[in-house]
């Protein structure tokens, strides 16, 4: 008896230790620190527009949690980018810190199995009202194909099985 009882809580230890799937994808959204002032809650970044060295904040102001659909583009010179849909959540912060931070850049990385990267910089010039991230290059082929697994494209019907959150 006391077997079985082992046996049935062996799965449900399994889930509550981290049983759970993570995720094979994820992309963050960073905003320029000002200079290092916030300390450990910053992180260095090389700028590749313009080149230079700075810092970002350690946590990102959007996610790919807040991601709601993508468009994916090919570009004529054959790199790939993308457009990200946000949230109410994510356009909010989006919102925010493109009004109080111009001329700063958002900083978008993406993590896979395989490893992580820094895809682009940009420079804040405008506010960004509309909630949408337009990256126009930086990505591969296997993770435009992930993201177009993992998310609803933009204009097409919903497909409630591509939500993964």
């Amino acid at each position: 008896m006391k077997a079985l009882r082992l046996l049935l809580l062996l799965p449900i230890a399994a889930a509550l230790c981290g049983g759970a799937k993570k995720p094979q994808l994820a992309v963050h959204f960073h905003v320029e620190a000002i200079g290092n002032a916030g300390g450990s809650f910053t992180m260095p970044v090389k700028f590749a527009n313009p080149p230079r060295d700075g810092f970002v904040e350690t946590i990102a102001f959007a996610s790919d949690k807040n991601i709601t659909a993508i468009f994916p583009v090919r570009n004529a010179d054959s790199t790939l980018g993308c457009a990200f849909q946000l949230d109410q959540s994510g356009r909010f912060a989006l919102e925010s810190v493109s009004k109080d931070r111009r001329g700063a850049s958002i900083v978008v990385t993406m993590r896979t199995k395989t490893g992580s990267h820094q895809v682009i910089d940009m420079i804040i010039d405008k506010p960004i009202l509309d909630g949408i991230i337009y990256i126009p290059k930086g990505l591969s082929p296997g993770e435009v194909q992930m993201l177009e697994q993992n998310f609803q494209i933009m204009g097409q019907p919903v497909d409630k099985k591509k939500k993964r959150r």
